[in-house]
C-alpha cells in the first residue's frame, strides 16, 4: 500500500508526524488532491489547546490547495491536472439551513469539515468531494492560494457587517484574520485602526500605515474616542474571539460589533440594557458562505498586499516546530511571544 507523510492530531497538545495510507476514491464525487501548500491556521493552534471543536487521530490543516491527481466517475467540474483551492466545509445543500441561505449552519458541517473532523491538508494527499473544489487561475501562486478559504470566511464577515465608505472601523487583534479584515477595511472605510499586543505582530500591523494600539499600554476606550471625535467606532471587529466585552466599550451608539474570532474557553458578561439603550448590533458569522469565488477574484486582482502576511514556508516534516513560532509551546502548553504571522507547510 502506498503511504504518505502526514501531521496527525493525537489529542490536546499532541501532534505527530506519521506515515499513513494515501487516500483513495470511495465515492463517485471524490477528488484526490496532491497538496501543494497548506497554511497553519489559528484554529489549528486552538485545537491543540482544546479551545476549538476537534476529533482525535485526524490530519489537521484546512488552508490548502493542490493539483487534482484522480477523480471519481461522477466528477465533471474539475479534471486531472487542475490546480484547485478548497472550501473545507462540505454542505449538503438540502437541509433547511442550506435552503434558507444559511449554509454555514449546514447540519453536515459538524461531521465533515476537512482538517477538523475529516483528514485535511497537513499531508501529501487529500480526498475531498467535488463540491468543495474551486479552480485556481494562474495568477495565484501556491502560497497565496492557501488563503482562499481564510479570505472567504473574512468576506462572509464583511458581507454581514455591511461596511460603508464613511465608516470608522476598529479591528481587535492583528493575527492573520485581523490582518485580512484590516486590509479589506483599508480598501473601503474612511478610517481604520487596529489593536495588537504581540511585538512581532505589532510590527506587521504598522505596515498598514494606520493607528496601531496596544491595549496593554494605552486606554483604548479613551484613545478610540479621540480618534473618532468622541463617538466611538462605527464598526468593531473581534478578530480574536476573546474581546466581545471590550468591543462593546469601543463601538458608537447605533454601531455594529462583529464577533468573529473563536475561543471556546472564553465567556463574556454584558449589560443587555446598554446594548438596547445604545442600539448596538451584535453580529456573528461562521466560516464562509458563497465567498470562495469572491476570495479568488480578490487574490487574482491583488487587491490586498500579502507581502507582510506570509512569514515563512517550511517542509511538512518540520511542521510541529512551527507552533512555537505561532506562540504555543507544545511542551509546556504555555503561550509565548510570537515570531510569525502566517507559516505555510509544503509536503
Amino acid at each position: 500500500m502506498e503511504t504518505m507523510k502526514a501531521l496527525v492530531f493525537k489529542g490536546i497538545g499532541k501532534i505527530e508526524l506519521e506515515q499513513m495510507p494515501v487516500p483513495g476514491l470511495s465515492h463517485p464525487a471524490d477528488v484526490i488532491i496532491k497538496v501543494a501548500a497548506c497554511g497553519i491556521c489559528g484554529s489549528d493552534v486552538k485545537i491543540l489547546e482544546g479551545k476549538h471543536a476537534y476529533k482525535e487521530n485526524i490530519i489537521l490543516g484546512h488552508e490548502f490547495n493542490g493539483v487534482v491527481v484522480d477523480i471519481g466517475e461522477g466528477v465533471t467540474s474539475v479534471k486531472v491536472g487542475d490546480r484547485i483551492a478548497l472550501d473545507n466545509n462540505p454542505r449538503c445543500g438540502l437541509c433547511d439551513f442550506c435552503r434558507m441561505g444559511m449554509s454555514s449552519q449546514c447540519v453536515m458541517i459538524k461531521e465533515n469539515t476537512l482538517g477538523v473532523f475529516k483528514h485535511g491538508g497537513y499531508a501529501e494527499y487529500v480526498v475531498a468531494p467535488e463540491s468543495v473544489c474551486f479552480k485556481l487561475p494562474p495568477e495565484i501562486d501556491d502560497i497565496t492560494a492557501t488563503q482562499v478559504e481564510t479570505l472567504g470566511t473574512v468576506l462572509n464577515g464583511m458581507n454581514t457587517v455591511g461596511m460603508q465608505p464613511w465608516d470608522s472601523v476598529l479591528v481587535l487583534g492583528c493575527g492573520p484574520i485581523g490582518y485580512l479584515f484590516t486590509a479589506l477595511a483599508k480598501n473601503i472605510a474612511a478610517q481604520v485602526a487596529v489593536t495588537e499586543i504581540d511585538p512581532f505582530r505589532i510590527g506587521v500591523a504598522k505596515t498598514f500605515g494606520i493607528p496601531v494600539m496596544n491595549p496593554d499600554e494605552t486606554d483604548l476606550e479613551k484613545e478610540g474616542k479621540a480618534l473618532t471625535n468622541g463617538k466611538g467606532f462605527d464598526i468593531v471587529i473581534d478578530a480574536v474571539g476573546t474581546q466581545l466585552e471590550n468591543a462593546l466599550k469601543y463601538v458608537t451608539p447605533g454601531g455594529k460589533v462583529l464577533a468573529f474570532g473563536m475561543d471556546d474557553s472564553v465567556k463574556a458578561t454584558l449589560s443587555p440594557y446598554w446594548v438596547t439603550r445604545k442600539a448596538i448590533k451584535i453580529l456573528g458569522t461562521y466560516i464562509g458562505q458563497n465567498t470562495i469565488l469572491p476570495a479568488i477574484r480578490i487574490l487574482q486582482a491583488q487587491k490586498i498586499d500579502l507581502g507582510p502576511f506570509f512569514t515563512e514556508t517550511i517542509p511538512l516534516e518540520r511542521g510541529i516546530g512551527a507552533f512555537i513560532k505561532l506562540g504555543l509551546n507544545l511542551a509546556t502548553m504555555q503561550h509565548i511571544p510570537k515570531k510569525a504571522m502566517k507559516i505555510t507547510l509544503k509536503p
